[in-house]
């Protein structure tokens, strides 16, 4: 599937992945997933898949795509996190909603164009949300995957808050 059904993040890691630590990168991401309510998890040599939700909320993360995977990605000298997520229902959904919406407004002797400015807006709308709130997701499950291999990263010295108040002027 091609873009806009299929949308693919892929985020640097500063962590390097061995062996070792493979799989328990790969429970951390399991063990994330589930917790916002994936269903359908399976973790698997190199990538954990899922497949919608659990929850039947509105406003749930993973219930408006069909399935997404977790990949560990060795390229350009680095490993990287690739998630890929589809989102088929939503199209198909939302034409059929707003096909409706088009008949009903014909019928009733309405304009043509509401059908299209359903769809653009029942799908356009949702889209657009589920491709910030996942890229939300795979930038956020990088930076925990690097604290959980390297540790916290430290600020520098000068950073630091010294428990006293500063002024800006």
């Amino acid at each position: 599937m091609a873009f806009p059904i299929s949308v693919s993040y892929s985020k640097p890691l500063k962590a390097t992945i061995t062996s070792d630590n493979q799989q328990q990168i790969l429970n951390f991401i399991e063990k994330s997933i589930l917790k916002d309510k994936a269903d359908n998890v399976v973790v698997e040599e190199k990538h954990v898949k899922y497949r919608g939700s659990t929850s039947a909320w509105r406003g749930s993360l993973f219930r408006s795509v069909d399935n997404g995977i977790f990949t560990l990605i060795y390229k350009n000298d680095g490993w990287w996190l690739n998630y890929q997520i589809k989102m088929r229902k939503l199209f198909v959904g939302a034409a059929i909603l707003s096909g409706v919406m088009g008949v009903f407004a014909l019928a009733n002797t309405g304009p043509w164009w509401v059908g299209i400015a359903a769809f653009l807006w029942f799908c356009g709308a949702n889209w657009i949300i589920n491709l910030i709130r996942h890229e939300s997701v795979a930038a956020t499950m990088a930076v925990e995957i690097d604290e959980l291999i390297c540790g916290k990263a430290e600020l520098p010295e000068q950073d630091k808050m010294t428990g006293e108040l500063k002024s800006w002027f």
